[in-house]
């Protein structure tokens, strides 16, 4: 079930990406863009943990790494927008940024103790010479 969560992901943020890229042609600026696109998420999460009753955590460690992590997706979507902005094509700036998947794989082994098959990494290798080739 996770493959069709990550497919639907992918062609969301794909249009997103696109949107993006619109957007910085009519002018918005990239703190704009953000600003706006994490208001009305914040509104649409609003809404579904309403609904769903979701219980929001409580505990001063938990609440000090969903801090880091806001910090660390302001940083990362300001610069991943200006990047798509900017690029002469914003599939390449979305290459470059999606080579997170990468890091995330070497990382998970790394710090959380996940698998990794030769195969694999092979895989997550070809896959970064792709994006080198598309970014040079």
């Amino acid at each position: 079930m996770w493959q069709w969560y990550a497919l639907i992901a992918m062609a969301c943020f794909a249009s997103m990406q696109l949107l993006f890229k619109q957007l910085s042609r009519e002018g918005v600026d990239t703190p704009a863009i953000l600003l706006l696109v994490f208001a009305f998420g914040a509104l649409f999460y609003l809404a579904h943990v309403r609904a769903m009753r979701t219980p929001l955590p409580a505990t001063a460690p938990v609440i000090a790494l969903l801090a880091a992590t806001a910090v660390l997706s302001y940083v990362g979507n300001f610069f991943s927008v200006r990047a798509v902005a900017s690029a002469p094509n914003p599939g390449y700036a979305v290459a470059l940024v999606g080579l997170q998947a990468a890091v995330v794989t070497i990382a998970a082994v790394a710090l959380q103790g996940a698998t990794l098959s030769w195969i694999k990494a092979i895989g997550v290798a070809l896959c970064c010479l792709g994006v080198a080739l598309l970014v040079i």
